[in-house]
């Protein structure tokens, strides 16, 4: 029996913690008001998921995949808000485009020790080596960082020609492996784009939103780093080291161009005297995620275009109003706003990250992308 949901409100996002190999979390714990928070290994919270983690030798059936909740208390988990009326939810021409599949995936993620350096594939590598419609390129906004020298990897400085790096990898020769690598400076308000194949690793003690294509594919380059010893399923997806060396961006960053080269490309969507939003990364910089920026002053309403979007207040308070339906909004609201509401306002003083799944470019249900 289909479900039948009232897609024209707001959906309140609870927290939904997901267990990951390398530790994190203290700030997750203290913005869900969590007493004595700590460092553990749940350090991600996956908002308005629909994905399910992929954790092997730890399985847990549907890790990842979230709730949401009316204001009149009703609660769905995200996937039967996407499948139950995809077209209400997701918009018309993303299910033409894509099926009823979100096409996106939302964390909040704080880190406690560096992540594994690793990298995701994209999406032209995951169609032909893992049959699957998305790859992993992702976009991290940086919100706290719990030190003054807060740094990330992105992109090979140095980079190794494919046969050292497999004998880096192959040895786990550690020294050469961050040898590869120059780090690079991170603080609060940072936006970058994390393409698919370009190597990668956030640093310790960094809080940040992080929007992505909506999988759990990695390749992870060190098998014991933070504590963890990892199963060679948990390496390189199971396909083993010689078929993953082609995923990787081989391209040279010099450190000083990297937030030049993956930075964001700023673009005014909507201004008025009450606050403006405007896009960090969207097409044609990149047509895997968008990011945008909304900043009210007063009462404004948001841009719509047929799209739905997930929402996350990072400062301030006020309300947002969609389709005559009103939900207070407090620093670390998370919205689900379905692609079928008429009209959205927020109000208040807030800045908030509003993230939407890539634009519809013809129907790209059988790959044709």
């Amino acid at each position: 029996m289909t479900t039948e949901i009232n897609y024209h409100q707001p959906f309140i996002l609870p927290p939904n913690r997901v267990w990951r190999t390398y530790q994190g979390g203290r700030v997750l714990d203290q913005l869900q008001g969590r007493a004595n928070p700590a460092d553990s290994h749940f350090p991600e919270d996956w908002v308005g998921s629909a994905t399910t983690a992929i954790n092997p030798g730890r399985e847990v059936a549907n890790e990842g995949v979230g709730t949401a909740r009316t204001i009149d208390g009703e609660t769905y988990s995200m996937a039967q808000i996407y499948t139950s009326s995809p077209e209400d939810a997701l918009g018309a021409d993303h299910v033409q485009a894509f099926g009823a599949r979100p096409q996106l995936l939302v964390k909040l993620l704080d880190s406690g020790i560096r992540l594994h350096i690793q990298a995701h594939p994209n999406v032209q590598w995951a169609q032909q080596h893992l049959n699957a419609d998305s790859g992993k390129t992702e976009a991290w906004w940086i919100l706290q960082t719990r030190t003054d020298d807060a740094y990330v990897y992105l992109g090979f400085q140095h980079p190794p020609a494919i046969s050292e790096w497999r004998r880096i990898v192959a040895e786990q020769d550690f020294d050469a492996m961050l040898a590869c690598f120059d780090r690079i400076r991170v603080a609060p308000g940072d936006v970058l784009l994390v393409e698919g194949g370009v190597p990668h690793a956030i640093g310790p003690g960094i809080t940040m939103v992080e929007i992505q294509e909506p999988t759990d594919f990695v390749v992870r380059c060190e098998y014991a780093h933070g504590g963890v010893e990892l199963p060679e399923s948990a390496r390189t997806m199971g396909l083993g080291l010689d078929r993953v060396l082609d995923l990787f961006d081989y391209t040279r960053y010099p450190a000083e161009t990297v937030k030049e080269r993956f930075g964001p490309q700023r673009r005014t969507l909507a201004k008025c005297v009450a606050g403006f939003e405007e896009a960090l990364l969207a097409a044609p910089q990149t047509d895997r995620v968008e990011v945008r920026r909304v900043q009210c002053r007063d009462r404004m309403d948001l841009a719509l275009d047929g799209r739905y979007s997930i929402l996350i207040v990072l400062e301030g308070e006020g309300e947002i109003e969609a389709d005559g339906v009103t939900v207070r909004l407090e620093p670390w609201s998370r919205i689900f706003l379905p692609a079928g509401l008429r009209a959205v306002s927020v109000s208040g003083e807030l800045s908030a990250a509003r993230c939407l799944p890539p634009r519809p470019q013809g129907n790209r249900k059988n790959r044709g992308e």
